[in-house]
């Protein structure tokens, strides 16, 4: 099983975008159920965005390559 240090690095930008696609479709079809308007993807990297200064980087993404 890949370390995740190499999955995130190997697939990273691409799994994650397509994970948040589906999540935001889910809320969104979800928030329709409720009444609630839908949540655009600009909010979303929005949210991601101020999550992103809570997190610890991976020890490779301070290495130069």
């Amino acid at each position: 099983m890949p370390e995740r240090d190499e999955l995130f690095r190997k697939f990273g930008p691409i799994l994650l975008e397509a994970v948040i696609l589906v999540i935001l479709e889910e809320a969104n079809r979800i928030r329709n159920k409720l009444g609630m308007p839908n949540l655009t993807k600009q909010d979303v990297l929005d949210e991601l965005n101020n999550h992103l200064s809570e997190l610890e980087p991976y020890d490779w993404m301070e290495q130069e390559y």
